[in-house]
């Protein structure tokens, strides 16, 4: 007789789904926000330039993809607070706070468009804190019986770091968007699997 496998995000409550309609919420309007900023430029290119470049002041793409940034960011806290609260080991301590981390740079990307000195350091925060949070909430995952859903969080992370992998072993071809574009793919899904759980 077949078993489901457990998870510790089952039984959710109001404030669970609540999480979820936000998490939803920040996918559409992040991927809006970048949609919407590629079709308004008639600079960008994928093949010279970073996603960050859309945020340009001078350029006609900066308030839909600033605005996008800045709005999904603060929409993922919502989760990412859910997600500590319903935590059961370290593992998953660790990994929601470092999705909160990453929504909070994710926003401030927003904030300090480019040129901005401050620009950089919150880009790779919001990259390198959805990749680690991953590797640890997936890991948590495994340990406390939800393995399918574990192995799928860690496979993001291992899909968006080999993005980078090839992407610098190819020789940097095409601008910074082409691997930016496969980690916005990978914490996409990882917030609507999430959701889906949270649900």
């Amino acid at each position: 007789m077949a078993t489901t496998e457990p998870d510790p995000l089952a039984n959710p409550g109001t404030a669970d789904r609540v999480a979820a309609a936000f998490g939803v919420f920040t996918v559409v309007v992040s991927l809006g926000g970048i949609a919407s900023a590629i079709a308004l430029s008639t600079r960008f290119s994928f093949a010279t330039d970073a996603l960050s470049d859309l945020g340009r002041a001078t350029w006609r793409s900066s308030t839909a993809f600033n605005t996008g940034l800045l709005v999904s960011g603060l929409c993922a806290l919502v989760p990412g607070v859910v997600l500590v609260r319903n935590s059961r080991t370290l593992l998953h301590v660790a990994g929601s706070l470092a999705f909160s981390l990453s929504a909070v740079c994710l926003a401030l990307i927003g904030v300090f468009a480019l040129p901005a000195p401050q620009h950089g350091t919150v880009a790779v925060g919001f990259f390198l804190g959805f990749t680690v949070a991953f590797v640890c909430y997936g890991a948590g995952d495994v340990r406390s019986g939800a393995r399918r859903w574990g192995l799928f969080a860690i496979g993001l992370a291992a899909v968006h770091v080999g993005g980078w992998a090839v992407w610098i072993a190819a020789g940097t071809p095409g601008g910074l968007a082409l691997p930016e574009i496969v980690g916005s793919g990978c914490v996409s899904a990882w917030i609507l699997g999430t959701a889906v759980r949270l649900w």
